[in-house]
């Protein structure tokens, strides 16, 4: 799990990222915190679905906690926020923001552990994720993210709902064991979600990012209805 830990405040920051890591020593948990000494700098270095957790300080120099959160939830709604801070008169931009958490400086080790203990809580209650490294960066996106995925011999392009799109070497077949029934193998190569189609008309499937991608010309018609069927039993079941 890959937390940032974003304060202008070097002997805060080191004192935070002391307590993370204990906190991963104590639950045997493989956790990757990095320091920012600015907002700027995390923006600098964000993608979205990169971070799990994010500790943002309200009060810095330059752009502010509460600033650096709304551009991140631009980008990211899936990113836990923990704001810190020596004041409580910010809560409230905590919530507008969907923070998970607020810490009044000093921060204590327990309090600390009490965060991320909800984090793993969160985390645990949500479902499955497709985890993999594109351009040295890991990345974990929930299932519900994904759109298509598409091979190229022993590489990947994944797709997610916000349009953007990331190579990582792995195998269709390695991807589809992480998979689950809303993924629909559309023609040799080719995996999309279910829940992003919004056409299957011939041999074209049209996603909700707008792309369109190939379909089997033999198997258009069990493809489709395939597709219908899930759509039913979503709509049948409430989901």
């Amino acid at each position: 799990m890959k937390i940032a830990v974003v304060d202008d405040q070097a002997a805060e920051r080191g004192a935070l990222l002391g307590i993370i890591r204990e906190y991963g020593a104590a639950h045997a948990l493989e956790l990757e915190p990095v320091e920012f000494s600015a907002g700027e700098d995390l923006l600098l270095a964000f993608r979205p679905f990169a971070f799990s957790v994010i500790f943002l300080d309200i009060y810095m120099d330059g752009m502010t906690g509460v600033e650096t959160a709304k551009r991140i939830r631009e980008q990211d709604d899936d990113v836990v926020l923990i704001f810190m801070t020596t004041s409580e008169e910010h809560r409230s931009d905590a919530f507008s923001v969907f923070a998970t958490d607020y810490l009044v400086k000093p921060i204590s080790r327990d309090a600390v552990f009490r965060a991320l203990d909800h984090v793993l809580h969160l985390k645990t209650r949500q479902e499955k994720r497709f985890t993999f490294t594109a351009d040295r960066r890991d990345y974990s996106l929930p299932l519900s993210a994904l759109v298509s995925l598409e091979a190229n011999g022993n590489y990947l392009t994944v797709s997610d709902r916000r349009g953007e799109q990331y190579r990582t070497r792995m195998t269709l077949r390695d991807a589809e064991s992480r998979l689950d029934e809303r993924f629909l193998r559309i023609i040799k190569g080719v995996v999309v979600n279910m829940d992003h189609v919004t056409q299957i008309s011939g041999t074209a499937c049209t996603v909700s990012t707008g792309a369109t991608l190939p379909v089997h010309s033999r198997h258009s018609r069990e493809i489709r209805q395939q597709w219908l069927n899930y759509k039913f039993a979503r709509i049948r079941g409430g989901g």
